[in-house]
């Protein structure tokens, strides 16, 4: 498990926004100067290179090399797609988490002390003192049990069949990378 003193000074924001300012930068870094994007920007400048020299010298149209060059660039825009529907996927688990988290944590407790405050206003004292005592119970409780179960235990997730078709992906590339 994760130690939580890096989240004491300044709080659990301010470190997904440092993680989501590391990530775009590590996104532009992959995208433009990465392994995968040097090979295939490289065999894109070479397919239009021998285009240019075959309608140049034979004047004669260099749709195979053209076609060449934009079957590459497309493998590269598939690269980019699949990094954006991981994004989306995992902002949409994130966000689901953080609303469980809020319902749990805070939106029960809150639920018990109106009920409490109604049944005080009610000049039902006994029973306000029951509602009061149940929500310190809830405000006692540490481990969000609802939240673990509604998030972590799905067997798949979006993230996780995004994770599985990734590893496929890159089963599939590495024979051919071989060569």
């Amino acid at each position: 498990m994760l130690s939580l003193s890096r989240y004491k000074r300044r709080g659990l924001a301010h470190k997904m926004i440092s993680i989501h300012e590391s990530l775009v930068e590590d996104m532009i870094a992959y995208f433009e100067k990465g392994k995968l994007t040097r090979e295939k920007m490289k065999e894109a400048r070479k397919a239009l290179k021998q285009a240019l020299k075959l309608a140049k010298k034979k004047k004669i149209n260099p749709g195979v090399k053209i076609n060449q060059a934009r079957e590459i660039l497309e493998e590269l825009r598939e690269e980019v797609q699949f990094a954006l529907k991981v994004v989306q996927a995992t902002a949409e688990e994130m966000e689901n988490a953080l609303r469980h988290i809020e319902e749990e944590r805070i939106g029960e407790v809150l639920a018990l002390i109106d009920r409490a405050r109604e049944r005080f206003r009610d000049k039902e004292i006994e029973k306000g003192l029951d509602v009061l005592r149940e929500s310190q119970g809830q405000l006692t409780k540490k481990i969000l049990d609802k939240t673990r179960k509604a998030v972590l235990a799905g067997l798949r997730s979006e993230v996780k069949n995004l994770k599985y078709e990734y590893e496929e992906r890159r089963s599939k590339k590495a024979p051919s990378d071989k060569r």
